[in-house]
């Protein structure tokens, strides 16, 4: 019997056994359900890990959310403490700003104050009237008109070499410097505005004052004296104001008064200033031939850098007054005007 034989016997006869047949089919079902329970086990491990793996993965994420968390917290922190310190430096600066607008409130308060008594105490000012007729004795007030420059120096020395007093109606131009010159030689300082420019200065009456009080600020800076002696630029009697202003001079010789200026023209010019540089001879002449017959003179000159010539006539017109019976003094407050006659 072969093998093959044999063995399909014994199936046969294994078969033919309810025991065997129920244990086969027991251990089919066993061996499946095994395969089924490994299946389902396997797929569990795997979501087991997958959800392990997300749930590392958002608590890195949440570890990290919560350190950014602290971080803004920290900022926060900080930019609260810093916005306490601005607001701190805010409420100082505040308290300084009212402080300071209380302060310069009451500062423009006094200034309104000390305005008025100006005002106040210009308005109560009633300057000595000036004589109505010039002197009788021979009296001689030589002036120069438009300096100091750099004949200032030169004119000073001149006047000392023959004793005598002279005044000077001074700008703002030229050399400033020279007024202590001046005034340390006993001779009168008169104003005869800042700018000497008619356009300017003859425009309104406030333009007048406001360049009056510049060269009066710069005399009483320079020497520590406050003229009250002025002299209008081309006089009293001049017609260019009226290009500007109409009926300028018949106020300012008024409210010139009314503020206690006391205003000079002339009786005598040398006319110096009818050219560049007129020949020192001729201004000579000028000066002596309209001295003639006079009790009183007031001679109008120039002190402009330019005028070089008048300063050369100046010893020759000083002993042709002298030995005409002059003498020579300096203006002041009670002095005649020699008012010419207001045209505008």
């Amino acid at each position: 019997m072969s093998d093959k034989t044999f063995a399909k016997i014994k199936l046969a006869a294994f078969f033919k056994s309810k025991l065997n047949i129920f244990m086969l089919v027991l251990i089919v079902l066993l061996t499946s359900a095994l395969c089924v329970s490994s299946t389902y086990l396997y797929k569990r491990t795997k979501k087991v890990q997958a959800v392990s793996a997300s749930y590392s993965e958002e608590q890195r994420r949440l570890d990290e959310a919560k350190k950014e968390i602290e971080e803004i917290k920290s900022q926060l922190e900080q930019e609260q403490k810093n916005n306490g310190d601005l607001k701190a430096q805010l409420e100082q600066k505040e308290n300084e700003k009212k402080q300071l607008e209380e302060k310069v409130s009451g500062l423009q308060s006094e200034i309104e104050q000390l305005k008025a008594k100006k005002e106040q105490e210009q308005a109560s000012v009633v300057p000595a009237p000036a004589p109505a007729v010039p002197p009788a004795s021979k009296v001689c007030y030589l002036t120069f008109d438009d300096g100091p420059s750099d004949n200032t120096l030169r004119i000073l020395d001149i006047l000392a070499r023959y004793n005598a007093k002279a005044t000077f109606f001074v700008t703002c131009n030229g050399k400033p410097e020279y007024m202590k010159n001046i005034h340390t030689a006993g001779h009168t300082i008169g104003l005869h505005t800042a700018s000497h420019n008619y356009a300017a200065l003859y425009a309104s009456t406030d333009a007048y004052f406001a360049d009056l009080q510049q060269v009066s600020d710069m005399v009483k800076s320079q020497t520590g004296v406050e003229s009250k002696i002025i002299r209008f630029p081309g006089g009293g009697s001049n017609l260019i104001s009226q290009k500007y202003c109409p009926g300028i001079m018949s106020q300012l010789v008024v409210m010139t008064a009314e503020r206690g200026y006391y205003y000079f023209d002339w009786n005598v010019s040398s006319e110096d200033a009818a050219a560049s540089r007129v020949r020192a001879d001729i201004i000579v002449n000028n000066v002596l031939t309209q001295a003639k017959n006079k009790n009183s003179i007031c001679v109008l000159m120039h002190d402009e850098a330019a005028k070089t010539t008048t300063a050369d006539a100046l010893p020759a017109i000083i002993e042709g007054l002298t030995a005409m019976g002059y003498r020579f003094e300096a203006l002041n407050e009670t002095s005649y005007g020699y008012h010419h006659s207001v045209k505008n």
